[in-house]
């Protein structure tokens, strides 16, 4: 069993959630504790490649995930039939889960944080 998985489903531009989630996910790597992060809703988002931010929108979250491989933080799920996904240009770190896959995935963890 795995021990932590982070589900992001708050928009990266509205509010603060999805930074304190991510926020949280690297600090758990950084002592060396296992996390995983999946991402759904508004969070999508994040992941959408040719993002043109402006300073109104805040920090500029999606810089952070190429960054997630030196934290050895290398499952990043997403559900694979989501309608935020199609025909959207995806960041490639993604694992795409079918639905059935998707609804077990948060049993198999210790701990679930939902930003």
């Amino acid at each position: 069993m795995t021990n932590t998985l982070i589900h992001l489903s708050s928009s990266p531009y509205s509010s603060l959630a999805c930074k304190e989630g991510l926020d949280l996910a690297l600090v758990l790597a950084t002592f060396e504790q296992p996390v995983d992060l999946c991402f759904s809703g508004a969070a999508l988002s994040l992941l959408y490649n040719h993002q043109q931010t402006t300073k109104e929108d805040g920090k500029h979250l999606y810089k952070l995930l190429d960054g997630l491989e030196f934290y050895d933080i290398d499952n990043i799920y997403i559900e694979r039939d989501n309608e935020l996904t199609k025909e959207v240009d995806i960041w490639p770190g993604t694992k795409a889960l079918d639905q059935k896959d998707w609804y077990a995935l948060f049993s198999q963890y210790q701990h679930v944080f939902r930003f």
